[in-house]
């Protein structure tokens, strides 16, 4: 697999704008879409995601730029003119992930929406957003894995080479390995997303906690085979979030069916009937006065 000779896509009023960006940007867009369209199959107001979308955004790339910067807190209080500039890439999709939920938490309160209903959308989509955006990691040059000569390997320039393998032109394209990855987990929790209104077996907020589940796992697989780990401690952080995810993930999946039982998902349908049936059942005004 070659690499791109030049990482800057096109010069917009003097300004490179790099491939980097506009994979991340491209995949943000495809997971709107996919989310919107998720939001009209559920029967929920699909213009919710579109309103509160670029905030969501926003608060995962802060998130996203502050936990690398936490993780790198030596380097760019030497060099603190960088800290700001994430063309160059920078971005964790843990960071990302945190921000993101904690302002679409807000939103969910503010605009008293149910969190969980909305959370299980959204994560659906996420994967895929996530699939194109690594794809901005081929384009810098980062987050491949150790040597080989395989067939689909990734060749890197010298100047990008780690130190201990410079004599190495080829290597893994973890990108690649874990974008495949997250699109078969989409595909998952889409299809558990579009099932919750026809399955009785399955709850709110069980995308989101698979999501967390399966991609601990996939992450904590494709870090194994990293060059560029950051740590936290003797490990990378990164398995430390995802081993987090995972135990966090499969706790809610038990705890939500036991000590705190979720609703099962009612198709919009049945919603219907079952508030019809409420009201009829209530007694009207005037037959209350005559009783």
């Amino acid at each position: 697999m070659p690499s791109l000779s030049d990482p800057v896509a096109f010069s917009l009023f003097g300004i490179d704008v790099r491939w980097y960006a506009v994979f991340i940007l491209t995949g943000i867009a495809v997971a709107i879409a996919i989310m919107h369209v998720l939001a009209r199959r559920r029967a929920m107001d699909p213009e919710f995601i579109l309103d509160i979308a670029p905030w969501v955004v926003l608060g995962g790339i802060v998130g996203a730029r502050l936990y690398y910067l936490l993780l790198k807190f030596d380097y760019y209080t030497e060099h603190p003119d960088r800290a700001l500039n994430i063309r160059l890439g920078g971005l964790t999709i843990h960071g990302a992930l945190a921000g993101g939920i904690l302002v679409f938490a807000w939103f969910c309160r503010r605009r008293n929406q149910p969190f969980l209903a909305w959370a299980d959308i959204v994560i659906a989509a996420v994967p895929v957003g996530q699939a194109i955006g690594r794809w901005g990691n081929w384009a810098n040059q980062e987050a491949f894995g150790t040597p080989t000569d395989l067939p689909w390997a990734v060749r890197i320039d010298p100047a990008n080479r780690p130190a201990e393998y410079a004599e190495y032109a080829t290597f893994h394209p973890t990108f690649l390995y874990e974008g495949i990855l997250d699109l078969l987990i989409a595909g998952v929790l889409i299809w558990m997303v579009l099932r919750m209104p026809r399955s009785r077996g399955l709850r709110e907020g069980d995308a989101l906690w698979t999501y967390l589940v399966l991609y601990g796992i996939a992450r904590l697989a494709i870090e194994s085979m990293r060059t560029d780990s950051l740590y936290i401690g003797p490990l990378p952080a990164a398995y430390w979030l995802s081993g987090a995810f995972i135990i966090g993930g499969l706790a809610m999946l038990v705890v939500r069916r036991t000590v705190w039982p979720g609703r099962p998902v009612v198709a919009p349908s049945e919603a219907h009937a079952q508030d019809h049936a409420v009201a009829s059942a209530q007694p009207s005004a005037s037959a209350r006065e005559l009783s």
